[in-house]
């Protein structure tokens, strides 16, 4: 069984895992699940791009507050891997790569077919494309005019069960198609075009609900109940003079629950808070530029507040 998230990161990370494994089932959970004992792992599970679990086979990670590797090196074969990579599909990628070449001396068919696409021109260009697009490192062209992988990964949001179906078709076309061929899918095609029309509802509703508060990008989304898809950097280019947001909003999975993210700027990266150490005291986690948490309505003002304190300049 994979275990993973269903962000991009997460899809490519089951498209290369696919590749190399056979997978009779999957789950989609978001971190925080993992984070407070609510996901049944089992011996023979795979976890990528979530918090680690002892009683998975092999795990593959990179945020920074999910540091529960217990090994001295970032790849160790038949347990998986972390570092601090652009993305975890970058983990998955280094260690079935030297693991299947290892592997491939032993004959295995599917080893070698899928090592074959797993170092080809379309596969490498996904990669990087994941990394670029996990560790934020876009452009404003990216962000006004997406295309390609960066607009399929804004059909991707992971809250919503229903697109589970998506989600697995996702890794298949990944995996087994190029850009091209993708982006020509009947739902994928439909999908993007609803991003895109979508993306000018968002922006109205960050222009109404963000205050700069000095340096910080303050959005508060709460008592929104359908919030319209879009890319998450479009705050950025509303507000390039902030170095950091932090963003408010109901959690759609969780009653009674307040969901609060905080990220650098990517156009504007001055910022020097640890956001996800920060989060990490709430109860969350994430990168040094990006993090988010979950806490109960009755203490998101304090929450906020702190959070604030703790990033403003």
């Amino acid at each position: 069984r994979l275990v993973t998230r269903a962000d991009f990161d997460g899809i490519v990370c089951g498209s290369l895992i696919t590749l190399m494994e056979e997978i009779d089932s999957y789950l989609f959970v978001e971190p925080k699940f993992m984070q407070d004992g609510m996901v049944d792992i089992r011996q023979g599970d795979i976890i990528a791009n979530l918090p680690y679990h002892s009683d998975c086979s092999l795990w593959f990670d990179h945020h920074v507050t999910n540091k529960d590797w217990p090994y001295k090196t970032p790849i160790v074969a038949g347990k998986g891997g972390f570092r601090l990579a652009p993305s975890a599909a970058r983990v998955v990628y280094e260690y079935y790569d030297p693991a299947g070449r290892r592997q491939q001396a032993e004959g295995s068919k599917r080893i070698q077919e899928g090592l074959k696409i797993l170092n080809s021109e379309r596969m490498r260009y996904l990669l990087e494309e994941t990394d670029r697009i996990d560790a934020g490192q876009l452009v404003p062209e990216d962000v006004h005019h997406p295309e390609g992988y960066v607009l399929i990964s804004m059909t991707l949001d992971g809250k919503r069960a229903e697109d589970e179906p998506y989600w697995l078709r996702l890794i298949e076309l990944l995996r087994d198609h190029s850009l091209e061929e993708t982006l020509k899918n009947p739902e994928v095609r439909e999908r993007c075009q609803q991003i895109l029309d979508s993306q000018e509802k968002l922006k109205a509703i960050l222009l109404e609900r963000t205050t700069l508060k000095g340096n910080v990008i303050f959005v508060d989304l709460r008592g929104i109940r359908d919030i319209p898809d879009g890319n998450r950097f479009l705050l950025y280019t509303l507000f390039p003079t902030g170095n950091i947001s932090l963003r408010v909003a109901d959690d759609s999975q969780r009653p009674n629950t307040t969901a609060i993210s905080v990220g650098y700027n990517i156009f504007n990266t001055t910022s020097k808070v640890n956001v996800g150490a920060l989060l990490e005291k709430h109860g969350g986690g994430g990168h040094k530029v990006v993090g988010s948490c979950r806490v109960l309505t009755s203490e998101a003002e304090k929450a906020v507040r702190e959070i604030f304190e703790a990033i403003k300049e």
